[in-house]
């Protein structure tokens, strides 16, 4: 089967768009201790979790194959009032007690430690606390499941914490940074977007940049993605923004991550209707039909080297299988050049910007 055959066009269009449901695969299903798992964090190819209120101060690391818990982590001096997120940087890992379903909360504030300790035998750790508010909340009166200062979805890059809100008012999100330094801070309003729906998650691509939040309709709980793809620096809402439902019924999603190989990452609380599992999906992206038109690649086949008209110099590609696993990171060089690792003949797919447009384009290696 050619591998453009496989791939669903995300063409360039409107900023706002939508498109055709996704399905999620079945990972596992997850033990009873992680009936309310709120937060997903890839990590060096840990899997980690947290669970949200009035569960222990404690991470756990699971088996994506079988949901069993390999290691906990408790954060000594923390408290869990409402954990919602979990995201790390380069350096530090961050925990959100920003969970705010009444409004009412004077208390909201992060939790951070060294990334580094995910990666040693440490069984509990001190961690640092960065305590908020929010700029422009002036009333604290409490209103159940009907405030716009309730959160549940952060990235965290460039010194920042980025915090998405989950409004019950309005269905829409606004887009508030905080330094991540800790110690005293204040979320700043950055930007607004009408999300249809209520954003219980966020991950970001650290290296295409591009942003996907997971939310759920307040009525139904029926899932869905918006793929923020090619947003400007900090402006997240500045891209080409397309939403995907997701099917298989209702399913209160809370937790998303990303895997290396470029998948989706879902977790869902345990329900009466629904166990609390973990579950996989692709967003389909190729060469929009108006960029494919000037974006020649060739030759056509390829040995050790490639060119992509209008690939953005210097971005970083992801060469994948035709199972979707990650063979090779490189980076594109000048003219659309890029360089191939040693691959074995056959076909793959290029994840790649071309004219700032995130993309995948077929491959074919023969050697």
């Amino acid at each position: 089967m050619p591998v453009r055959s496989i791939l669903l066009a995300c063409w360039l269009g409107p900023l706002l768009m939508a498109a055709q449901p996704l399905t999620p695969q079945l990972l596992t299903e997850l033990p009873p201790l992680l009936q309310e798992v709120s937060g997903i964090l890839r990590v060096d190819g840990e899997t980690w979790v947290c669970l949200d209120s009035g569960n222990p101060n404690r991470l756990y690391q699971v088996d994506t194959l079988t949901g069993n818990v390999l290691r906990e982590l408790e954060l000594s001096n923390a408290t869990n009032v409402d954990w919602e997120e979990l995201t790390a940087d380069e350096d530090w890992v961050y925990v959100g007690d920003i969970g705010n379903n009444a409004g009412t909360r004077t208390d909201l504030r992060f939790y951070r430690f060294p990334r580094a300790v995910l990666s040693g035998p440490a069984t509990a750790v001190i961690v640092d606390t960065i305590r908020f508010h929010y700029a422009d909340q002036d009333s604290f009166t409490p209103i159940i499941d009907g405030t716009n200062w309730d959160a549940e979805a952060v990235v965290a890059f460039d010194d920042s914490l980025f915090l998405f809100t989950k409004n019950w008012t309005d269905e829409r999100t606004h887009l508030y940074t905080l330094s991540s330094t800790s110690g005293e801070q204040v979320a700043i309003r950055r930007g607004e977007w009408d999300t249809q729906g209520l954003v219980t998650g966020a991950v970001r691509d650290p290296l295409q940049g591009d942003l996907v939040l997971l939310g759920h309709d307040r009525e139904s709980t029926e899932p869905f993605l918006w793929a923020m793809c090619s947003p400007v620096g900090h402006a997240l809402f500045s891209g080409t923004n397309v939403q995907y439902p997701v099917i298989g019924g209702p399913m209160q999603a809370e937790a998303i991550g990303l895997l290396p190989d470029g998948r989706i990452l879902i977790g869902n609380e345990g329900t009466p209707d629904r166990a609390q599992a973990l579950w996989t999906l692709v967003l389909p992206l190729s060469i929009p039909e108006d960029v494919d038109h000037a974006a020649r690649i060739f030759p056509i086949p390829a040995d050790r080297q490639v060119m992509i008209e209008g690939a953005d110099p210097g971005r970083m590609v992801r060469i994948l299988d035709l199972n979707g696993m990650e063979r090779g990171l490189v980076r594109v060089g000048q003219g659309g050049v890029i360089d191939l690792p040693l691959l074995p003949s056959g076909e793959y797919v290029l994840d790649l910007h071309v004219h700032s447009v995130r993309c995948r384009a077929p491959l074919l290696i023969l050697r």
